[in-house]
């Protein structure tokens, strides 16, 4: 069982103006609650941090309204391509996606979609369509002693691994798996 994601946010206080997705905060407190329903066996909680490459290139050459337009358009194939279980939010400068209740071979399949999705979609920007490419980490976890921020910190520390070895990548802690 997954608990609900936040419907009722009549102040705005749990999700990104922008994006429309959740806070780190907010994210981080869904992940905590899935992680306290997982079971020993069979599906895991997934974690997966994505970060746009050369954002701040774009931010730097273009403008906060190329880079907001850039993140937009990639909160909205996150949101069009996750699952109803799964929980949209925003992570440092880009974003996560608490995967509940899923299997390793599932988690990688479904971050390797939105790494394709991203590359093969531009975003439409006030400069005309933005090719993008992202890097991604994932972690998986049955729950027990994993704390919510000790997942995310590491699924953010593979996301770095991926974009220093050049980006467009996901690297995982799943053993036997390609990253």
């Amino acid at each position: 069982m997954t608990p609900a994601p936040l419907s009722d946010d009549p102040n705005g206080r749990h999700r990104d103006p922008m994006t429309g997705a959740v806070t780190e905060e907010a994210l981080l407190h869904f992940l905590e609650a899935v992680l306290a329903m997982a079971e020993p066996v069979g599906p895991q909680v997934g974690m997966l941090c994505l970060g746009i490459d050369g954002l701040d290139g774009i931010t730097a050459r273009h403008g906060t309204a190329v880079r907001d337009a850039a993140l937009l358009g990639v909160a909205d194939r996150m949101h069009e391509r996750i699952r109803v279980q799964d929980l949209v939010g925003r992570v440092d400068g880009g974003f996560g996606v608490c995967l509940a209740d899923i299997f390793p071979a599932q988690a990688v399949a479904a971050a390797e979609r939105l790494l394709r999705c991203i590359r093969a979609m531009p975003v439409p920007t006030p400069i005309g369509a933005l090719a993008l490419t992202c890097s991604v980490g994932l972690v998986l976890s049955r729950g027990g002693t994993d704390q919510a921020p000790m997942l995310l910190d590491r699924a953010r520390d593979l996301r770095e691994a991926a974009r220093r070895s050049g980006g467009d990548s996901l690297v995982t802690s799943l053993q036997g798996r390609p990253g």
